[in-house]
């Protein structure tokens, strides 16, 4: 069994809760610079999204699913400054209570690491966010 609407309505829920925050919107534009895909020549700073794992948690009468999220930040402010605020911004726009998930119950959602290094073209910052939710079908 496994739970694409889940991962759906996590994805739709991450994107909502980042669009809509403030301090995101103030690095990434009024219009958040979110991208399933970039675009060839990207305005910087921005977000794109990476992939989504479902793994199937249930238990004997209780369906849950744990979704692993992957989110990529990226830079060329000459320091860090910029991927750091960026990151913190994202981290504090994911906590669970910003995110709403329609038809699925989110039983908890948690920020498992966050990562910055320097991009294979030595000019970009490049941050890496983790987030794990778990869900339940209504």
């Amino acid at each position: 069994m496994s739970d694409e609407n889940g991962a759906i309505a996590l994805a739709r829920a991450v994107h909502t809760a980042l669009q809509n925050n403030i301090l995101v919107q103030t690095i990434l534009g009024q219009q958040p610079r979110l991208y399933d895909h970039a675009p060839e020549d990207p305005i910087y700073p921005y977000l794109s999204y990476g992939g989504i794992k479902t793994e199937n948690q249930s238990g004997d009468e209780a369906p849950l699913f744990k979704h692993t999220m992957s989110l990529h930040l990226w830079s060329r402010y000459c320091g860090r400054s910029e991927i750091l605020h960026l990151t913190s911004a994202v981290c504090k726009a994911l906590e669970a209570e910003n995110l709403v998930l329609g038809n699925h119950n989110l039983i908890s959602a948690n920020i498992v690491f966050t990562d910055i290094f320097r991009a294979s073209d030595a000019q970009s910052l490049h941050g890496l966010i983790r987030l794990i939710a778990i869900t339940q079908p209504q």
